[in-house]
């Protein structure tokens, strides 16, 4: 089974897009992640495969019906990260997941998740992440339609995209499934929101800087 496809996507709100990588790290140990319960895996599922509603789910909340959790590989759906994640078309319709995070005003923050979507008829999985309300909030960023190559083939995807956070101490971000709402798709693991690393700016800035001392040593 492919887990992985790197379809990468990267968006500031007012600005332009711009495509950049992709860690393939798991939430659970990415320094600074501001997100908790970031892969669903509290508190912890039964014993083998299960699926399950539940009305808590640590660190998170949830409009439009309970939490809808696979875990343990049910029907053969292994999680991106850990061994649980979410289906956000449950068996009531599509659903919100949300949480209050601590931000500074102004600040950028990258924000990265993975999505997926389980066959039906043709159908397709499909993603918005919002900060500010599941209804009336800022929508940042849409997946593109999620589908399967294959029949029975879980797939996932990971995207990355950014906002800047507004005034006031905390910011609200939202997940929320806008797929066909049939109970079938909107699948989501491995949430992290963290202040981005200087790491490729510094590489910039490396390679600039080989380029001026390769420059310099032609005129000498």
């Amino acid at each position: 089974m492919r887990r992985l496809s790197t379809l990468v996507v990267s968006a500031v709100v007012g600005s332009a897009l711009v495509a950049a990588p992709v860690s393939a790290q798991s939430c659970q140990t990415m320094a600074g992640n501001l997100v908790a319960n970031c892969s669903f895996e509290n508190p912890g599922p039964s014993a083998g495969a299960n699926y399950e509603f539940r009305n808590t789910l640590t660190g998170w909340n949830v409009d439009g019906g309970q939490f809808e959790r696979w875990s343990n590989g049910f029907n053969g759906f292994t999680s991106r990260d850990g061994v649980a994640h979410l289906e956000l078309d449950s068996n009531v319709g599509n659903t919100s997941i949300w949480q209050y995070i601590n931000t500074v005003a102004g600040q950028t923050y990258t924000v990265n998740f993975s999505a997926a979507h389980r066959s039906l008829n043709g159908q397709f999985s499909q993603i918005q992440f919002l900060v500010g309300g599941h209804s009336n909030g800022n929508i940042v960023f849409t997946t593109p339609q999620i589908t399967d190559a294959n029949p029975g083939e879980y797939k996932w995807t990971d995207y990355q995209t950014s906002f800047v956070a507004g005034a006031g101490t905390q910011t609200k971000i939202v997940f929320r499934g806008i797929g066909p709402s049939n109970t079938y798709g909107d699948h989501i693991d491995n949430i992290s929101v963290r202040v981005p690393e200087p790491t490729s700016l510094a590489l910039v800035g490396l390679g600039l800087l080989g380029v001026a001392v390769r420059a310099r040593r032609r005129v000498s």
